[in-house]
């Protein structure tokens, strides 16, 4: 446990530094201001009860608008950055979703996936939402990684496990409180996606994205809100969480005679140890012989990538499998 933790703190470090440094060379002011202005209401839905600003400062691409927005439910701040498909300007058609939680690193990975796969039509569009968590700058203190390696340990985890806490706060030097993803669920569900669907033309097709804590997070939001999202791309997820709930949800599932439904991509390195691996084997042997009768899973053991390197195979197969454009048969 001490070695995964081990693993886990070198991963989320090297991505907020990964992270860090992109945005510190791309922040400088987003073209933006203009088109939120002008835009009008694109749909009837309701308002949500949060207040989402534009930002003065942003990533530069021609694509992305960015924003800022607090969350009445979870009480952390955070980045809202929405990457438009090329065929956004040129008409009046709806859009698919897919959110993408946690660092904004994992929007920078998706999208550079994304990108070159539309050109060659391999995708159908879709816009990117990232909901990365906002650090802040105080007058007395700044917050910085550990700052926001806390928050994400909060957001993302399903239930509050007191040895998580305890292990959490020692590795990241302050109090940790685990269990946060019912509020974080809300957050995305009453704030940001009204305000996305009030703003941009989409359609009710909806996607989640995430890897390690962010694919627990996703696993759970599958297993226990069948709603919100039909798409979920799940990559390494902390399946030892609590005891292994996540296994144990999908067996309860099972055992009520409910069902589960859309289109999942799940994925693991397999150099990320034997008890990571062999979790995960344990859910998709259990999916495929429940064999439930709306749901198109499709899974994927990398050989040679670890829990680092298997990001970008996990991203690219896993929107080739739940956003192929039907190919013209030669």
């Amino acid at each position: 446990m001490a070695i995964l933790a081990d693993d886990l703190h070198r991963r989320w470090t090297m991505l907020f530094k990964v992270t860090s440094i992109a945005l510190g060379t791309l922040l400088l002011p987003c073209i933006i201001e203009g088109q939120i202005q002008s835009r009008a209401i694109l749909s009837a839905q309701p308002q949500p009860e949060v207040t989402f600003a534009p930002v003065v400062k942003g990533m530069v691409l021609s694509d992305v608008e960015c924003s800022e927005f607090h969350s009445r439910f979870t009480g952390h701040d955070y980045h809202v950055y929405v990457s438009l498909p090329a065929s956004y300007g040129q008409g009046d058609q709806r859009y698919p979703v897919l959110y993408v939680p946690d660092a904004v690193g994992m929007f920078l990975f998706l999208r550079g996936a994304y990108v070159p796969m539309s050109f060659d039509n391999m995708l159908e569009e879709f816009i990117l939402v990232g909901v990365p968590l906002k650090l802040v700058g105080v007058p007395v203190k700044s917050e910085g990684r550990l700052d926001w390696l806390r928050k994400r340990a909060f957001d993302l985890t399903p239930t509050e496990v007191e040895a998580e806490n305890t292990s959490l706060s020692k590795q990241y030097g302050g109090e940790v409180h685990t269990g946060g993803a019912s509020m974080f669920l809300r957050t995305l569900k009453e704030e940001l996606i009204p305000f996305i669907e009030s703003k941009y033309r989409v359609t009710s097709d909806r996607g989640l994205a995430g890897d390690s804590f962010g694919g627990l997070f996703a696993a759970h939001v599958w297993l226990t809100d069948g709603n919100t999202f039909s798409r979920y791309l799940i990559g390494s997820p902390a399946l030892r969480w609590d005891k292994e709930m996540i296994l144990k949800a999908e067996a309860a599932v099972a055992e009520s005679g409910k069902t589960l439904h859309g289109r999942v991509f799940l994925s693991v390195g397999a150099d990320e140890g034997e008890m990571m691996v062999g979790r995960f084997k344990k859910l998709t042997t259990a999916l495929t012989s429940h064999a439930y009768p709306n749901l198109r899973l499709q899974s994927n053991i990398f050989e040679g990538e670890n829990h680092n390197s298997v990001l970008a195979a996990t991203f690219s197969r896993g929107l080739r499998f739940l956003y192929a454009r039907p190919q013209p048969k030669e």
